[in-house]
């Protein structure tokens, strides 16, 4: 790849990152208005985990052939299908539909969000840019989805807000899931004028072969790839799992149904710092570095938010440890893919790196839902919220273990990089 290819590639960029951010609002906004939607709904926390754990099982299967569908298909046409789809089954939840029908649209979802979309999506972002770029690809990816979400979220909260006043909150909850199902059907319309193919460099004849079943037979037996995998799990459990601490704040500290949805969206004001701080400075002090340093910072993250004593006066020390959280977990979301940078992993297998890296490191997507669930209905109140976020400090050390093996084994490696970078700033100085 060349030198500065991400600078030409960044209105390509942008545009996925759109995408990649307004895909996923219908699956998730149920978090950002957990109680509201357990009321409308009429579910136990339980069935709102199940919910989680449907979309999340469905997910898992569909990170199984994602990137097959990556590597054979065109992204262009992948990203239609799956924001289509995703919008028209948003519609159907405005009939508030029985328990499990609503189970079998979120399962629907895990397919239409990843099967057809994420693997070719990360595919096109690490595309982009140049090896030495790939920190501040999904830096700026990510970072950019958090920007979208900060803008849509703000917008959406208005919306929720003006109807709760004026109708009831039922009828708010309707006008949010119109509102993400209409964005959907219009983004499907503008990737059609607007999304660019890049270009990979495969013959046309030769893509019905592109997915390699021998390299990820060959990637399978390499302990990085179960490394990496266990590195983004905990990462990814927080991810999951943050929106828990909307419901928590409201029970703990009293907080309205606004407001505490304000604070679930808190997270995406904290994404663009995340992501792009962690990209530029990952590209800087190496990606495994800004890992051990995103996961140390939640840790003490999630120490605050158990040990902050649920009165009103504290909400402030609350929000702070709230922040740390939002931004670590969105650093080291950034850092998913980018650290595959620091093993031997050509951009032509992404598609197949990517099976094993979700299947495992996305699993908390099925487990932390239906866990939560369980500890909240088990344990009444307050401490069902703390037993569970103990869960997850114990996951966030667990990340900083996983980041000091994967440094260990990829030394050498990473070693030779540094070695071909100095080798190339002699040359060009040379020259």
């Amino acid at each position: 790849m060349n030198e500065g290819r991400l600078k030409k590639n960044m209105p390509t960029l942008v545009i996925l990152s759109i995408a990649g951010a307004l895909i996923y609002a219908l699956p998730y906004f149920r978090n950002y208005y957990y109680d509201t939607f357990l009321a409308a709904f009429k579910l136990t926390n339980t069935q709102m985990g199940t919910l989680g754990s449907a979309y999340g099982v469905c997910c898992l299967i569909s990170y199984v052939f994602g990137g097959y569908c990556a590597d054979r298909w065109k992204t262009k046409n992948l990203l239609m299908i799956s924001l289509i789809s995703t919008g028209l089954l948003g519609f159907t939840l405005l009939t508030y539909p029985p328990y499990p029908v609503l189970l079998a649209i979120h399962a629907a979802w895990g397919i239409t969000s990843i099967l057809t979309f994420w693997s070719a999506l990360v595919k096109a972002v690490r595309s982009l840019a140049s090896e030495n770029e790939q920190g501040k690809a999904f830096g700026f990816f990510e970072g950019g989805r958090g920007v979208t979400n900060i803008i849509q979220s703000m917008f959406v909260l208005a919306i929720f807000a003006f109807f709760s006043k004026r109708m009831s909150e039922k009828m708010a909850l309707s006008a949010v899931i119109i509102v993400y199902s209409v964005i959907c059907l219009v983004l499907a319309v503008a990737i059609m004028f607007l999304f660019k193919e890049v270009e990979d460099g495969a013959k046309k004849e030769d893509k019905k072969a592109v997915f390699d079943w021998a390299a990820l037979k060959k990637i399978l037996k390499m302990p990085t790839t179960w490394v990496a995998a266990l590195i983004i799990f905990p990462s990814y459990a927080m991810i999951i799992s943050y929106y828990y601490i909307t419901p928590y704040a409201s029970l703990a500290f009293g907080t309205t149904a606004v407001i505490s949805a304000a604070i679930g969206y808190l997270s995406q004001y904290c994404r663009p710092i995340g992501c792009m701080g962690s990209g530029v400075i990952g590209d800087k002090i190496g990606v495994s570095n800004m890992v051990i340093i995103s996961y140390i910072l939640m840790i003490i993250g999630i120490v605050g938010l158990i040990l902050v004593p649920g009165k009103p006066s504290m909400i402030f020390m609350l929000l702070v440890s709230i922040a740390l959280i939002y931004t670590t977990m969105y650093a080291l979301q950034a850092m998913h893919f980018a650290i595959l940078s620091e093993a031997d992993y050509p951009v032509e297998v992404t598609g197949a790196v990517t099976m094993p890296l979700m299947m495992l490191g996305y699993s908390p997507e099925i487990i932390m839902p239906i866990i939560a669930g369980k500890c909240i209905d088990k344990f009444q109140g307050v401490l069902g919220y703390k037993v569970f976020f103990g869960i997850l400090l114990a996951l966030a050390v667990a990340g900083v273990v996983f980041v000091l093996i994967w440094k260990r084994i990829t030394k050498d490696y990473r070693e030779s990089l540094k070695e071909k970078e100095a080798e190339t700033a002699t040359n060009v100085a040379e020259a």
